[in-house]
């Protein structure tokens, strides 16, 4: 129904309120935080979202795929009776839609060219459809625009391409005879059509441009609208969705990575009164970056895998920039795949440790973290639980 019928504000709006409870699992029973805006969650990943669909750009690119069924092939059925009822105002489209009363499927549709037409080129085949002054099958562009005074000179101003060209070359019929001042114009107008290889068979055709093959694709227009109008110039996607690890261990990386997991810090910015303390140092508030990078305990961590490869590496100051800056530490390691696990690993470990001691009041030893932080990262690179030292030391090595 998405690829026919124009969604209403309002019923997106609904559905978008449902899909956010869904996801910060919001209910009557829990109020879940909505620790990220909803626009930058429906961004893609590599851009700092979570690739959930944007329902308002998701019809508009199921809906242009009509425009481009009619524009390359309007002699079916169908085609013929959105030709017949609305008329076409070029080979390419209908008129414009203007009823003022009643639903039209197609005019929902028809409303979306004005922004699907800059995004194609035309492909000149046969030449009939194509107007030589009016579309842009030029490379450099629309020939009215290049040539405004060449087009106030010729009488064919509305010709096709197949009615200019002939086995000869064009044939193009002057209003009067030429100045000499405007021969060079002229000269130049030829030459940049000159390149031109002549008619063949078959039927003119739109391409679309944001394809190598000139198909429209309805997955990559849908990248193309979401596009955000800002992008973060640099951010760990790859880092946070490529790595082998559980895709909610992901989903924890990219919130730690926007700073808004639920520290104590946070929770006071949300209203709730609290004294901020590191659960594990107890000597700062409990932040992002300090309990996941800074914290003395955290270091013993990263520190387990870093003396074992004997890496100076210096801590960033943020999680983006630590992610970036792990991958750049691990250029010569075995295996670059189980290296990327690390950072995981140590945040999760750390994460789970923290919630130990903050709901059920019990503390690990150092040497148990530990322990637990290589299980983890074993578990994760052979998907298959082991603490023994055979195992544990394989994994290590693979680093």
């Amino acid at each position: 129904m998405m690829s026919l019928f124009l969604i209403p504000p309002g019923i997106i709006n609904r559905l978008d309120s449902i899909r956010r409870k869904i996801l910060w699992q919001w209910n009557k029973e829990r109020r879940g935080y909505h620790l990220v805006k909803w626009k930058t969650v429906i961004t893609e990943k590599r851009v700092g979202g979570l690739g959930i669909k944007n329902m308002k750009n998701r019809s508009k690119d199921l809906r242009m795929k009509w425009l481009w069924k009619y524009s390359n092939d309007n002699q079916n059925f169908w085609g013929s009776v959105i030709k017949a009822k609305y008329e076409e105002s070029d080979g390419w489209m209908t008129k414009e839609v203007t009823t003022p009363y009643g639903v039209s499927l197609w005019k929902s549709i028809r409303e979306l060219w004005n922004e699907f037409k800059p995004n194609t080129k035309i492909k000149v085949v046969d030449g009939i459809k194509t107007r030589f002054w009016k579309d842009d099958w030029h490379a450099e562009g629309n020939m009215e625009t290049l040539f405004p005074d060449i087009h106030n000179l010729v009488l064919q101003q509305q010709s096709t391409i197949a009615d200019l060209w002939t086995p000869q070359g064009w044939n193009f019929v002057f209003r009067r005879h030429l100045n000499d001042w405007e021969i060079p114009r002229v000269t130049e107008f030829f030459r940049s059509i000159d390149q031109f290889s002549g008619l063949e068979m078959g039927r003119d055709r739109l391409q679309w441009l944001g394809n190598n093959k000139g198909i429209f694709k309805v997955g990559a227009v849908y990248k193309k609208l979401n596009h955000p109008n800002l992008q973060l110039l640099k951010w760990p996607w790859k880092q946070i969705w490529k790595a082998k690890i559980p895709y909610k261990v992901s989903c924890f990386v990219w919130l730690l990575a926007k700073e808004v997991v639920l520290t104590q810090e946070n929770l006071m910015k949300r209203g709730i009164t609290l004294c901020s303390r590191c659960f594990f140092c107890g000597k700062t508030a409990e932040t992002v970056n300090h309990s996941f990078i800074q914290c003395k305990v955290t270091g013993q961590l990263w520190n387990l895998f870093l003396r074992r490869k004997s890496i100076s590496w210096s801590m960033p100051g943020r999680i983006s920039e630590a992610l970036f800056s792990w991958e750049e530490a691990g250029t010569q390691a075995k295996n670059r795949s189980n290296w990327r696990i690390v950072p995981a690993t140590i945040w999760w470990t750390i994460w789970k440790e923290r919630n130990l001691r903050v709901f059920e009041n019990r503390e690990s030893s150092m040497q148990q973290v530990k322990l637990n932080c290589i299980s983890t990262l074993c578990f994760w690179c052979n998907q298959i639980y082991s603490n023994d030292t055979v195992s544990i030391i394989d994994v290590l090595g693979s680093l």
